[in-house]
């Protein structure tokens, strides 16, 4: 059951009814749990069990940390689990496909290929796992005793499929002090992300799909250099949009959701686009995943490499913290070769940013900074978006191809009306804060209309007896 169907709407709707009727705050989490697994259920059954598993091992395991001489042994174990299962369900394929390439460039007729079958949302819930684990061991917090709501903390179902990720401490606190009642702005403010995020993902993500998809397959055809070039063009803007519109109107869906529900989520994406550097991007794009990330890995491998070499090549030890990091990073969205060079071109751009230090002051270096690291991102989205490497090198060239032409007039209206819509939207928070009465006398003609096309959209689709496109990251 995906967000942006309008079953979610219902389940959603039926869920905030009977909790907010629930007299004590112990039986509103108890249906909080039973509706996740419920909702987890819907994709395969099967991956309940997934969950339950890794939920009940790193529970019982946190709870012996701190009462044990052995921590250490407990810790280690708990994140090895977590990572064990993560690489089994999400890696085993991507290892056999390249043991067998091995065989068969040998000249020997590989073993029969074993098919695993990846629990979705698992990349999201082993990770959360692993940094309730790591925030036991180093004290920061003590080891939830009341085990639905160390239930919620991994399978909170808003959260469940693709985050954003929670620190332990922020939800547990909010487990203990849940709000009686909510206020109309409250509720407001989250019926509001909801439909803005089902906006950015039916309307926009899902709009653009198609026209985005034609260029990489494409550039996946042998004779990609026949092509017109501003097909690629194109479909480089397309995809930057669609994956923008498609990953923030998910998180925007999900904080609203748990909006509701009177439980607060961290904020994922702020206006990544206007970025005007590597690193002023990736503390603006999936924010909690850097967060995780930098504390639980950057930070760790910093450490032990000053250490370990007498902090006497602190510039060699960042950047090879900042590869190691980024690579992994890579790796963690996907199991192919295209997700670890996206994730090492990032460490590249992160280094030279590191070491070139240039912070614009005026807006005009702010405007063209931005321009430039939007298309040093955009390079990187189609590595991430191909199949392979061969297609996104015949993507780059025939991006650079000066083939055809006069097909510019045709590709690329449709590629700039999305990047307008999107950063359009990206803009309305700081105009909201700098013009209030502006927006708020646009607000209901922006929400009579976002309804009317979301409902449009989903009678066309059930007419035409198709179904909207699954969250791109859904799939990691």
């Amino acid at each position: 059951m995906f967000f942006y169907t309008p079953l979610y709407l219902v389940f959603l709707a039926i869920v905030c009814l009977v909790y907010w009727l629930l007299p004590r705050p112990a039986w509103r989490k108890t249906l909080l749990l039973l509706a996740s697994y419920a909702l987890y259920a819907t994709f395969d059954a099967r991956f309940v069990l997934v969950l339950l598993g890794i939920t009940a091992a790193t529970y019982f395991l946190g709870r012996a940390i701190p009462q044990s001489s052995h921590s250490r042994v407990y810790v280690t174990l708990s994140v090895a689990l977590n990572l064990g299962a993560l690489a089994y369900f999400k890696y085993m394929g991507f290892f056999l496909a390249n043991v067998d390439s091995i065989f068969r460039g040998m000249g020997i007729s590989p073993p029969a290929s074993l098919q695993v079958l990846l629990p979705i949302g698992i990349s999201f819930y082993a990770f959360q796992a692993i940094a309730y684990t790591l925030e036991v061991s180093r004290r920061k917090i003590q080891p939830v005793e009341n085990v639905v709501d160390f239930g919620l903390y991994l399978a909170f179902f808003p959260k469940l499929i693709a985050g954003p990720f929670v620190r332990p401490a922020e939800f547990f606190q909010q487990m203990a002090d849940l709000p009686r009642r909510l206020s109309r702005f409250e509720v407001q403010s989250s019926l509001q992300l909801v439909l803005t995020g089902l906006f950015k993902k039916v309307v926009i993500a899902d709009g653009i799909a198609a026209l985005a998809d034609i260029s990489f397959r494409a550039a996946a055809h042998p004779n990609a250099g026949g092509f017109p070039m501003p097909l690629y063009i194109g479909g480089f803007y397309l995809y930057a949009v669609q994956i923008y519109a498609d990953f923030s109107g998910y998180t925007d869906i999900a904080r609203g959701s748990a909006g509701l529900l009177g439980i607060s989520l961290p904020e994922n994406f702020r206006q990544p686009y206007f970025s005007f550097s590597p690193g002023d991007f990736w503390n603006r794009w999936h924010m909690t995943l850097t967060q995780w990330f930098r504390e639980y890995l950057y930070f760790p491998l910093s450490r032990w490499g000053l250490i370990k070499t007498q902090r006497r090549y602190p510039r060699l030890i960042q950047t090879a913290a900042t590869m190691t990091t980024m690579i992994l990073v890579g790796l963690w969205h996907g199991a192919a070769w295209t997700f670890v060079l996206w994730g090492a071109w990032h460490g590249v751009l992160l280094t030279i940013d590191r070491l070139l230090k240039y912070t614009p002051s005026r807006w005009w270096e702010k405007t063209i900074a931005a321009v430039v690291n939007f298309h040093l991102i955009g390079l990187g989205w189609i590595l991430f978006r191909s199949s392979s490497l061969e297609e996104a090198v015949r993507f780059l060239a025939g991006m650079f191809s000066f083939n055809q032409t006069m097909w510019f007039q045709h590709f690329l209206p449709p590629a700039m009306l999305a990047l307008f819509l999107i950063l359009g939207m990206d803009a309305i928070g700081p105009l909201a804060r700098r013009f209030p009465q502006w927006i708020n006398a646009l607000r209901p003609a922006a929400v009579f209309t976002a309804i009317t096309v979301i409902a449009g959209l989903w009678i066309l689709q059930a007419v035409s007896q198709t179904s909207a496109l699954p969250f791109i990251y859904g799939s990691f």
